[in-house]
């Protein structure tokens, strides 16, 4: 197999009934500035999604040739969620450079890929920088949501942390390569806090920067309620807690977010024992993981949360 000509730089958008935002999402990244010896590579996988994608397609096919080429648009006909849906996009990805864009978000600025290949040229191979985390701005509300819960922390433009937004970040393909993909555990939600989990404890760190920033319209459709999703956030962050963390901090996870969801839920103790229910289940398929002191202490260095 001859090698390419060029260095693929993959952008891959997961998409589910979201026809027109996904054919935004792509004529952003086609727009992007180009750097000398890189090609942009767009994996856009239609989630089972159940409404047509006719705007889409007709889109694509009335892309220039030039522009058609770099989109690699793939049908399923399952509903994989978030994670097996990403983990399709891994492999048929052709970069080593994975950017991750949700299918209701665009770049705020072209400069992506410069900026990109700017900040893994700026540390040393001991630094392990494999993951960059990016802004992202709500448009719906106004507010930035950024990969840190320390709010002085927030304000700097580049630091260390823990954990990524799901709507817009990179990582480097040999952190797949060295922890595996994505957890298939859960369908939707807490799967970016496992992986995290898994490249921190592999020695990889975190890189969150303000020069990037995602604008994300959290499009409602095809959307869960918010009580749903904060039902299976409760789940899937506390079987990721028993995964990888202390006794005490599994604890305190399933404590303070039963806490959440019945507030936010209006008190709804048949859904909160359904959760229950799931997370034994979840919990007695889950072989724990413990990470290392040094993670820990790493995670502590950062100003990461932990209890929950």
């Amino acid at each position: 197999m001859n090698p390419l000509p060029y260095t693929p730089i993959s952008f891959i958008i997961i998409s589910y009934n979201r026809p027109q935002d996904t054919a935004i999402a792509v004529a952003n990244v086609l727009q992007l500035q180009n750097v000398d010896g890189y090609e942009k590579d767009i994996v856009v996988i239609n989630n089972g999604s159940t409404v047509a994608y006719t705007h889409f397609e007709n889109y694509l096919q009335n892309l220039a040739a030039s522009e058609q080429r770099l989109v690699n648009y793939h049908y399923s006909s399952e509903n994989l969620g978030v994670a097996r849906g990403r983990n399709l996009g891994v492999q048929m990805a052709k970069g080593n450079h994975l950017v991750f864009l949700d299918d209701d978000a665009e770049f705020e600025h072209n400069n992506v890929i410069p900026a990109i290949l700017e900040l893994l040229a700026k540390y040393k191979p001991d630094d392990m920088v494999k993951i960059i985390a990016f802004r992202e701005y709500r448009t719906t509300t106004g507010q930035y949501y950024i990969a840190a819960k320390n709010r002085q922390r927030a304000q700097l433009p580049e630091f260390f942390t823990n954990f990524y937004v799901g709507s817009g970040h990179l990582i480097m393909r040999e952190v797949f390569e060295r922890t595996g993909l994505y957890t298939t555990e859960f369908f939707y939600g807490m799967e970016e806090y496992d992986l995290a989990y898994k490249a921190l404890d592999a020695g990889y760190h975190i890189l969150y920067t303000a020069h990037i920033t995602v604008l994300h319209k959290k499009s409602p459709h095809g959307r869960q309620t918010e009580t749903t999703l904060t039902r299976w956030n409760l789940e899937n962050k506390t079987v990721v807690a028993y995964k990888y963390l202390p006794y005490i901090y599994v604890c305190s996870h399933l404590l303070l977010w039963s806490a959440y969801f019945l507030w936010q839920s209006g008190f709804k103790a048949g859904q909160l024992l359904q959760a229950y229910k799931n997370i034994a289940a979840k919990i007695g398929n889950t072989r724990r993981q413990p990470i290392s002191g040094s993670t820990l202490r790493y995670i502590r260095s950062v100003q990461g949360r932990l209890w929950y």
